[in-house]
């Protein structure tokens, strides 16, 4: 049985409707196959644990970077765990081969929708992603590409109700799309 390793870089985790929904889909879902790193939790001083941390990815057969688009990029925290945790003679260079084979994907929510990301004003999803997928291969990761979830904004006393439940709605839908790819990769 594979084991899934998800890196949750959410920066305020509490305030996300969808990538907490995500997340607890994808826990009650694989049970113990499953090991979710909650970076704004573990690590709100922005300390990594670089040992834990290579520990988790060497144990995990399939890796999910759970994050959402912040300004198109990557979250602050989640860039500093790949600049901190893949390092030279782990992740590249001599000796560095411990993540060669593992299959990584990206699942990543964004405030706007869909057709804001239409590479006029706003890059597409996959060119914001592709330093994200050139570290994964420099890597030797295997690569299985991006899962966006478009629209996934909800900010309580701003949106109403019929908001919340399409936002949760779609994630949930999402959350689906993400455990079918997972299981079919295990």
């Amino acid at each position: 049985m594979s084991q899934i390793l998800v890196i949750s870089a959410h920066q305020d985790l509490q305030q996300s409707v969808s990538n907490q929904l995500i997340l607890k889909e994808l826990e009650q879902h694989f049970g113990n196959q499953i090991s979710v790193r909650r970076l704004s939790d573990l690590y709100p001083d922005y300390q990594i644990d670089v040992p834990a941390e290579q520990a988790a990815l060497v144990a995990a057969d399939i890796v999910l970077l759970q994050y959402p688009t912040f300004w198109f990029n990557t979250p602050a925290i989640l860039k500093k765990w790949l600049d901190d945790v893949w390092l030279y003679g782990f992740a590249y260079g001599e000796g560095g081969n411990k993540l060669h084979g593992k299959k990584l994907l990206v699942s990543t929510t964004t405030g706007s929708v869909e057709a804001n990301y239409n590479g006029q004003i706003v890059a597409t999803i996959d060119d914001l992603i592709k330093p994200v997928q050139h570290s994964a291969l420099y890597a030797g990761l295997d690569w299985q590409g991006v899962y966006p979830l478009y629209g996934a904004l909800y900010i309580q006393g701003v949106h109403d109700e019929a908001h919340l439940l399409a936002v949760q709605n779609h994630a949930q839908a999402h959350a689906q799309r993400l455990i079918e790819k997972l299981a079919s990769l295990a």
